[in-house]
């Protein structure tokens, strides 16, 4: 009986399963032992701010591993025949967010400018130096001979092995104790995620080349943009606003949100969701593809294919967001008061998203002509968790439990009133991107003023009415400005890739309907869109397709 158990087991890789946990749970014991360690072999200071890299580097690795989170739930919720390319979307984001975020995004985010330098030992010779982009990547160094500066391609450093620290001398003031090495990989996970929260929004419908390019110029240049106004130490939102989001609300959701969203209206919904169709860009004289017949029913696009991995995915997510929010503490010590809020505030939006269901229904009824029954579904569950996660991340430094359960109740309640007015406005988000980052990112960002504790980077403000209106205008300001450059570049781009269409030959005549700007968005969307040869079969066919016909798991 034993050994029949064992092959079971075996032939369910549990074994396999049982054995990546292991190696987690000795990751966590010898990251512990090298802690204690660390404090018994070198003096207090080198052994706190040893401790203090080990945490942010486990930090990163959880928002790290937060792509894998993405990427089941993504995959879970579309179509089987587009599995393919929303996991290669997921794996290749992080890999185009790292290499724009080295060159650009980092340094643009974090580097010192030439008016302000921290730090006791910075004379003004050394302020002359730096300038926004920092000792990092290519950027402007001052040349005292000649009195100018000059462009320079690699930065000099002291030692050609190490990684550069000069530049950053701002960002190491409030985060003590920390390498920039350290800081650079979790602030790389952050803004990947910016990145990765749009693929969800424009799954199944958007080309590859398209996303791989927008996710380059978000994380390389939209998103440190913005970031700066809020995170810098000098920042213009921060300093004229005092405008407050502790973890990413509005800096890492709200604008993967809101590039979303462009994203999503631009490229219109998926073939028949809303009665849409791709033909309508095209000339009458291109030949059309029949509709599918799965595609006359509406609830098609709405049911998952596989919940398993979807659930996975928002445990993933779940465990990530506990480094996401406890990451990104400047204290040790206020590590697991954020930890705690951040699972209060989740848990509460999953539940108060399964008991708006009654709203789901009765608005289905009233403006919609297939009316739902009203039973709970494990993909508001799902989103209510997440918007919850999201709405308490701009304050979870810095609130009690009591208020965290309130931003996550509103969180939920958000959730299932946003996923119903994209219906209603017949804007298609496959997976609930928008509602979730983007609606409850702005909660998150305003519920920052319900209550202030005070903590040694933000001072308590008694003014409660003053920060809100703050907080409101500073997201606004974040929103409408990613939202026009998102905007812009999803329309170039697609120009660009419809042109290289047109000189291979593989374009098709459109419509010469309507007014110049009409035209143009409806080239950008021929650009950066899916044929609806590729939309009917499955943007799978993208990628060699592994399937082995000699393998009885596949047929």
């Amino acid at each position: 009986m034993r050994s029949k158990l064992i092959n079971e087991m075996k032939d369910k890789n549990w074994f396999s399963r049982f054995r990546y946990l292991c190696l987690f749970l000795a990751t966590i014991v010898v990251l512990i032992s090298g802690q204690r360690a660390l404090a018994n072999g070198v003096d207090s200071a080198n052994s706190f701010a040893a401790v203090d890299n080990i945490w942010l580097l486990l930090a990163g690795a959880l928002v790290f591993f937060m792509n894998a989170g993405f990427a089941l739930l993504e995959a879970g919720l579309c179509r089987k025949n587009n599995s393919i390319n929303v996991l290669a979307k997921n794996l290749i984001v992080f890999c185009v967010a790292a290499i724009a975020f080295w060159f650009f995004g980092f340094g643009l985010m974090f580097g010192d400018n030439q008016y302000h330098s921290c730090g006791e030992n910075v004379n003004q010779n050394e302020q002359k130096i730096v300038t926004y982009w920092g000792h990092f990547s290519p950027g402007t160094e001052y040349n005292e001979s000649e009195q100018k500066s000059q462009f320079i391609l690699l930065p000099k450093k002291d030692n050609p092995l190490g990684f550069p620290e000069e530049g950053f001398s701002c960002l190491q003031s409030e985060w003590k104790n920390r390498s920039i090495a350290s800081l650079f990989f979790f602030q790389l996970a952050f803004a990947a995620t910016a990145a990765t929260i749009v693929s969800g929004a424009v799954a199944e419908r958007i080309s590859f080349w398209a996303f791989f390019w927008f996710s380059f110029i978000l994380v390389g240049f939209l998103y440190p943009i913005t970031g700066h106004w809020v995170w810098s130490k000098y920042g213009v939102l921060r300093q004229a606003l005092n405008f407050k989001d502790f973890a990413g609300s509005t800096v890492v959701h709200t604008v993967g949100g809101t590039a979303a969203l462009a994203g999503a209206i631009l490229l219109k919904p998926r073939w028949n969701r809303f009665g849409y169709d791709p033909h309508e860009d095209l000339d009458r004289s291109v030949a059309r593809e029949k509709l599918p017949s799965e595609f006359e029913q509406q609830n098609y696009f709405t049911y998952p294919s596989d919940l398993t991995s979807a659930t996975l995915g928002c445990f993933i997510l779940w465990l990530g967001w506990l480094g996401f929010n406890g990451g990104s503490a400047r204290e040790l010590q206020d590590v697991g008061h954020i930890i705690i809020v951040t699972i209060m505030s989740a848990a509460t939006g999953g539940i108060v998203a399964i008991l708006s269901t009654p709203i789901t229904a009765l608005w289905s009824q009233t403006f919609e002509k297939n009316p739902e029954t009203g039973k709970p579904e494990l993909l508001s569950l799902i989103n209510g968790i997440l918007g919850g996660l999201v709405g308490v991340t701009a304050s979870s430094a810095y609130i009690d439990v009591p208020i965290a359960i309130l931003i996550g109740a509103v969180s939920g309640f958000i959730v299932t009133l946003g996923s119903l007015l994209l219906r209603l406005w017949k804007i298609d988000d496959p997976v609930g991107a928008i509602p979730v980052h983007l609606f409850c990112g702005c909660w998150g960002t305003l519920a920052v003023s319900l209550s202030l504790q005070g903590t040694e980077v933000y001072q308590k403000n008694d003014n409660v009415l003053r920060q809100l209106g703050n907080q409101i205008l500073g997201w606004l300001i974040v929103f409408t400005v990613v939202f026009v450059l998102s905007w812009i570049v999803w329309v170039i781009i697609g120009g660009i890739l419809y042109s290289f269409d047109m000189i291979i030959g593989n374009s098709r005549e459109l419509s010469k309907k309507g007014n110049f700007l009409a035209k143009v968005h409806r080239i950008a969307r021929q650009g950066i869109r899916v044929t609806p040869e590729q939309e009917k079969e499955g943007s799978d066919g993208f990628w060699v397709n592994p399937k082995n016909p000699k393998n009885p798991r596949d047929e």
